[in-house]
Formats: C-alpha cells, structure tokens, sequence
C-alpha cells in the first residue's frame, strides 16, 4: 500500500511538472518572434546636401560645419528644389554625391 501511495505522489508530481514545463513553453513562445514593425527605419545617410548661409553645402553625418560649400546660390534655384535642399538630400556614396554636384552645378 506504501509503494501505491509513493508512485501516485511521483507520477502526480511528474505530470505537475510536465503541465508546468508545457505553460512555460507556451507563454515564451512569442517573445523570440519576430514582432512587426509599422515603419521600416532606414539608417542616417553619411552625407546630406543642405544649405549653408544660402548656398548649396555639403555636410557630413555628425558635423555642424559643411565639408564643402558650393557657389549655388538657393534663391536663383526653383521653389521646389529649394525646398528639397531645406529638407535635406541624402547621399551615401561618392557616385550619388558627384551625380548631386552636377545636377546642381551644370
């Protein structure tokens, strides 16, 4: 009647522990899936073309001060496109810097 009674307790404990390890489980299984985003971050652009005392600048990613300043003046430039240097154009490489420099000084 003892060894019952112990093998009861054991398999009583054993399921316990399987329904516990089972919830566990369950409750974490979300949390290293992968959750949706509403918008996609793109990372900051190395440079930006901007304007600096009403000229065309270029300014590298953690700078205050232009690393070049070009004699395009914004006010002989379109609304729009004066517009879009206030915003700010974003470049990466050398080719899209160089093909920015030439739209804007030919």
């Amino acid at each position: 009647m003892q060894k019952t009674l112990q093998k009861c307790i054991v398999i009583s404990i054993c399921g316990l522990l399987v329904i516990a390890l089972a919830g566990y489980l369950s409750l974490n299984a979300g949390e290293n899936a992968v959750q949706p985003t509403t918008a996609v971050q793109k990372p900051e652009a190395q440079y930006t073309f901007s304007q600096y005392q009403g000229r065309l600048a270029l300014y590298e990613r953690g700078y205050a001060m232009p690393v070049e300043i070009f004699d395009v003046y914004l006010d002989s430039l379109p609304a729009e496109e004066r517009s879009l240097i206030a915003a700010g154009i974003c470049a990466e490489t050398d080719a899209e810097i160089q093909k920015i420099i030439e739209d804007y000084t030919s």
